[in-house]
């Protein structure tokens, strides 16, 4: 180690005395090439080369410039995956129920896109028990590490609730509570549209949304994560739509994991006849790619 600093030092000074031989200025970075008892110092700046022998009586130096480079691209893949449950009973009941569920996402800074759509469908003794779809979009523009604007788009169908349609459209601001590879917390509030049919009744009307998303990686293998969204009537409050979702998945495989959801859908104000909570516990096989 002795040897190499004197070496690089003698080379410096010896440099240093012969401005008219090295006039190229490259001093970013030194690096000490050794091949048996020969050893050559490459002396870098972008993306410009020197090489300088350390023995001999001539020193020869030779600049090289590297053109041509091919450029480096970086792909943001969208990340989807699809889930997928079955439960059939047959002798004293005789129940089938079947669920499905796309989600798919791409996030590359500024901007980040997030859909989903779900679906359920059941029958317990010839009765239907469960008849929904449901699909999201949401848009993110970041403004800086944390605080980003978004537009959001949520449509449902549930025949039990008897809820022909919702269409619900909202743009807002959102921020990074928290934004860490293994934790994330959002929290998002802005104004929103609301245009259904719920029995035989049609309604459109101004609404708010209020909304939290957390996330939490246990492992490589194993997350938990949960959301909240409320949705007021501006003009009468007590008219509102409170959905929850906790879940938690693990890996089987690299592409292969199961996943357990527990969905609340809370209308204070149902259709007539209808109860105003349901809730939805789900097992499922979910395929990545």
């Amino acid at each position: 180690m002795k040897k190499l600093i004197a070496l690089l030092a003698t080379l410096c000074a010896a440099q240093a005395g012969r401005a008219d031989n090295f006039s190229h200025p490259v001093t970013n970075s030194v690096v000490l090439v050794t091949s048996g008892s020969n050893a050559v110092v490459r002396i870098s700046q972008g993306t410009n080369s020197v090489l300088l022998p350390t023995q001999g009586a001539n020193t020869l130096v030779q600049i090289v410039q590297i053109t041509n480079l091919p450029p480096v691209i970086i792909t943001y893949p969208w990340i989807s995956s699809v889930a997928a449950g079955l439960t059939i009973t047959r002798g004293n009941s005789d129940t089938t129920l079947f669920t499905a569920k796309v989600q798919t996402q791409k996030k590359h800074e500024p901007n980040e896109w997030l859909f989903e759509a779900d679906g359920s469908y059941g029958v317990n003794n010839s009765v239907l028990s469960e008849d929904s779809l449901h699909g999201s979009g949401q848009f993110n523009h970041l403004f800086n590490e944390r605080l980003y604007g978004f537009g959001n788009a949520d449509a449902l169908h549930d025949g039990i609730q008897d809820l022909k349609y919702r269409l619900s459209l909202s743009p807002g601001t959102g921020y990074y509570v928290v934004k860490t590879k293994p934790t994330s917390l959002t929290m998002e509030v802005g104004p929103g549209f609301v245009s259904e049919r719920r029995g035989d009744t049609d309604e459109s009307y101004l609404s708010m949304r209020l909304a939290e998303h957390f996330e939490q990686r246990l492992s490589n293998s194993a997350r938990l994560w949960e959301k909240a969204e409320l949705t007021p009537q501006v003009s009468k409050l007590d008219n509102y739509i409170a959905d929850a979702e906790i879940g938690v998945e693990s890996a089987i495989t690299r592409r292969l994991s199961l996943q357990v959801t527990l969905n609340d859908a809370y209308a204070n104000v149902p259709a007539d006849g209808r109860k105003n909570n349901d809730l939805k516990l789900i097992s499922s096989i979910v395929f990545k790619f």
